[in-house]
Parts: structure tokens; sequence; C-alpha cells
């Protein structure tokens, strides 16, 4: 396991790498949404590792990262700047960042305080602002009765299409939702839900791809094409047949939309 000491608490990360070691290799930085780890990213992992450097982070509370004591702080302002401290304790001038849904808001508000730390940014099914009707499907008192897993259960249709990935990985998800402990998840989903960006994208002038379902409806396709139209340098790529969690139903199709972004702006430059 490798940790770095940084906020005052231990942030578990992986980094992985078989690029060429006489090429400079740009460094992907993965970070996951709401109630998740680094594990999720796995089926990423080595369709990028070749090309890329490669890493992942558990955010505070999650995975194998310090679990803050209940009552603690818990703000996008700290996951951007443990984000932010991992990069410079990597050493990493810039990143490319990819995130799936709320893990693209900490890209995005470290695209506002820190824009010279990241070269582009992927997202994948990240509303702006979290829609009321998937806020009304978290229950604080569930959560801290019979843990996150319960509601990972209950609200597993609604996050990714059934359809498209395995009962094994459906059941794996549940589980690795259940370890995160129940006052960060509700400390998590407090944040989320009060946030909206929409004001702010306008100011944010990194490459941005904006992926999703377009049958999602937590990101829904009216707020992802809100979105394009107000970051200044953007695409979006709609997914015919997906709702939420394109990241995990889809893999290989999101990390090609986005190596294709990445090579257009090598090209441009």
């Amino acid at each position: 396991m490798t940790h770095a000491h940084i906020n005052g608490i231990d942030i578990h990360y992986e980094l992985t790498d078989f690029t060429d070691p006489w090429r400079e290799s740009l460094t992907i930085f993965l970070h996951h949404g709401f109630g998740r780890n680094l594990n999720f990213w796995r089926e990423w992992v080595p369709l990028l590792a070749r090309h890329y450097r490669v890493v992942r982070m558990d955010a505070r509370g999650c995975g194998r990262s310090s679990v803050p004591p209940v009552g603690s702080p818990y703000s996008l302002d700290l996951l951007v700047s443990d984000a932010l401290g991992l990069i410079n304790h990597l050493g990493l001038k810039r990143v490319h960042w990819a995130a799936e849904a709320s893990g693209g808001h900490v890209g995005l508000a470290l695209a506002l305080e820190h824009p010279d730390k990241l070269a582009s940014i992927t997202l994948c099914n990240t509303p702006f602002q979290l829609p009321q009707s998937a806020n009304d499907l978290f229950s604080e008192e569930e959560v801290n009765t019979h843990g996150l897993g319960f509601w990972a259960r209950k609200t597993l249709a609604n996050r990714i299409d059934l359809d498209k990935v395995s009962l094994q990985w459906q059941e794996w998800s549940i589980q690795e939702h259940q370890k995160t402990p129940a006052h960060i998840a509700i400390a998590q989903h407090r944040m989320i839900a009060a946030g909206n960006l929409l004001s702010c994208l306008h100011r944010i002038q990194t490459p941005t791809l904006v992926m999703a379902g377009v049958n999602s409806q937590i990101a829904p396709k009216s707020q992802m094409q809100k979105m394009q139209q107000a970051l200044p340098n953007s695409k979006l790529v709609l997914f015919d047949g997906y709702t939420q969690g394109i990241a995990f139903s889809a893999p290989e199709r999101c990390v090609q939309h986005m190596r294709d972004f990445l090579l257009s702006l090598e090209v441009a430059l």
C-alpha cells in the first residue's frame, strides 16, 4: 500500500506505469465519485497504463485513506486540497484529470483554483448540480442504520444500466460501497447536494471532455448540454442507450473517447 500524508491524514493512492521509460509520459489522474474508491477504476488501468502514467487515489474517508472522525469538516475545498497535495507529493507539474460523477466536481474546482495543474478534464456522468430526484433517494437515517451498501442496493438501477454489467459486478459494487463509513457517506452527500457549479463553469479554460448517457436521470442530457455550452473549451459526447455509470458499464468506450480527445489536444499544440 502506498500512502502520502496530506492535510493531516494519510491518502492512499496507486501509481501504475507501463510506458516506455525512455519517453516522457503524460499522467492521468483518476478520481472516483460518491462513496466509492480507487478500485472502481480497475478496468480503466490496463487500457491506459501502456500509454500514460496512471494515478488513482482514495478520497478522504474512502477506501484505504484515513477516516476523519465524526463531525470533522468535509468540503469540496478539502478534497481539492487533498488531490493537489498528492499531485505535488508525486512531483507532477500537470495532469490530465479523469473522473466519474462527483469526482468531476473536484476536478472542476481544481481547475478554477489551480488551472496550471490540469492539462485537461474528462468527466463521466458529472452533473453540475445533483437533481432533486437523486437527492431524494438518499436517507441519512437508512445509511446510519444499515450502511451505505443498503443505499447502493436500493438505488443501483438508477445509477447504472443493469443489463450492461454482470450480477457479480453489481454485488461487488454494493459491498465496496458498504466499506465507506456512514458518517463519511453522509458528509459527502451533504457536500454534493449543496453544490451548483454552473455559474463558475465559464471561468474554466481547461480543455474538457463531457461524457454522459443520454437517458441519465442523475446527469440529465439537458444539464450536460448546458455544461458544454458554459465551458469555453469543451466537447460533449452522449451515449445512446445508456443512463448513469458509463465509466463502469462502458469503460473501453469511455477510454477511447478520452484518448482521442487527448490526442486532438496534442495535435492542436
